[in-house]
């Protein structure tokens, strides 16, 4: 029988939300290498009535967890929650003699794979890393009381210093876990920033192996379509929550500059996204009048969004914060090139040598608007750095841990 790949991961899709679509991308180019026995485990709490699911092929396993509220001394329930965990592994009937490897989707979830690792040492614990803030200090509504803070945090570095690998979805990711209590070399998040203030006391980790691994794109999912976009019109379009950390507002603004100063009437802006800055985002272009010019669009399921990338000539999501996007490197499988702020996850896929032309300074929509343009003049190549597809990532990968 092939040994088993576990992952444990809070972010899952189901019939009803589509979060964590990128682990759903993962689990299935794990799975097609034919090395393994992919099995998925995702926690619900105590008074969920939920049963294990089957989605797009892969069946989800559900376990009993018990979370603090407001991730209030986040942590302190791993042991009894580790308990639950390896007792639905053995009630599965999996022999753990011959798991191979626990995959821990961000800081926490390495306690599961270290929980298995106590009962086999021969098992690589996994923890993946997903966003800036990886010892996710700014998470909660008592996540500025320094105690609390001390704590989640000191719980993280017990769990880092003891998995076998540490796995980043970008090296700016990386750099915020290896740099802590630092800022990373590029860190400029003022919420972040100062939230490592209260945490600068705790020493750094010292990690057995860390790695990047790009979150990869499923190209059966997302390529170029003919016949989709308006020849008439230049459309921009961007995908993301609506908070303002992704910088929605950026974009709106540079595309006014393009209207009212550059004449580009031609210009379509489209939104697809929910959340708190939304109402704002509706605001500015009532208030200014650029109602002909900016569309907020319904958001679509996950498989729907080839068909949008395709009408698209370009992809531009201001974010100042992100650990990577997966959006962008969706856009670019699909033919469509893309702008982001400089320093981002995404960004590295961008050679130094083409930065004046897809990078800008964030919160700068004089910037963007000016890229903008010079692309809607010169419609150059996006060379890319690295490849975005996920079978070619995911075997890569696999090699560097075995």
């Amino acid at each position: 029988m092939k040994p088993y790949y576990i992952v444990v991961t809070p972010f899952f899709p189901t019939e009803e939300s589509f979060r964590g679509p990128f682990i759903l991308d993962q689990v299935k180019a794990i799975k097609r290498t034919g090395k393994y026995t992919v099995m998925v485990f995702k926690p619900k709490t105590w008074n969920e009535k939920l049963n294990n699911y089957i989605y797009e092929g892969v069946k989800v396993n559900l376990f009993t967890a018990f979370q603090m509220p407001s991730y209030l001394f986040n942590g302190m329930t791993n042991r009894m929650n580790c308990t639950l965990f390896v007792k639905q592994v053995q009630k599965l009937g999996i022999d753990v003699n011959n798991i191979a490897v626990v995959h821990g989707h961000t800081s926490t979830f390495g306690a599961y794979a270290l929980a298995l690792k106590r009962l086999n040492g021969a098992i690589k614990a996994i923890v993946q890393h997903h966003d800036r803030d990886p010892y996710t200090i700014l998470n909660g509504r008592l996540a500025r009381w320094k105690w609390n803070a001390l704590y989640r945090a000191w719980k993280n570095i017990q769990i880092f210093n003891g998995v076998d690998c540490h796995v980043s979805v970008s090296k700016v990711v990386e750099d915020n876990l290896l740099s802590f209590p630092n800022p990373g070399k590029y860190e400029s998040y003022k919420p972040y920033l100062e939230a490592l203030r209260l945490v600068r006391t705790l020493p750094v980790i010292h990690p057995k192996k860390s790695l990047v691994l790009y979150n990869g794109v499923d190209t059966r999912m997302f390529y170029p379509k003919k016949g989709l976009r308006n020849n008439a019109i230049f459309k921009v379009g961007c995908i993301g929550n609506f908070q303002e950390l992704k910088g929605q507002i950026t974009l709106i603004k540079a595309g006014e500059r393009l209207i009212k100063e550059r004449g580009m009437l031609n210009l379509r802006l489209s939104f697809i996204g929910s959340g708190e800055t939304l109402s704002q985002c509706k605001t500015y272009v009532a208030k200014n009048r650029l109602d002909d010019y900016v569309a907020f669009e319904n958001e679509v399921h996950h498989r729907e969004l080839n068909d949008y990338y395709n009408t698209l000539d370009l992809f531009v999501l201001p974010s100042y914060y992100e650990g990577f996007g997966c959006v962008f490197t969706e856009a670019s499988a699909c033919g469509v090139p893309f702008m982001l702020c400089e320093h981002q996850g995404a960004s590295e896929y961008i050679s130094p040598q083409e930065s004046d032309k897809w990078l800008f300074r964030p919160h700068d929509d004089k910037m963007l608007s000016g890229l903008i343009y010079q692309y809607y003049l010169n419609r150059v190549k996006q060379n890319l750095r690295y490849s975005y597809d996920i079978d070619v990532l995911i075997a890569s990968y696999l090699n560097e841990i075995s």
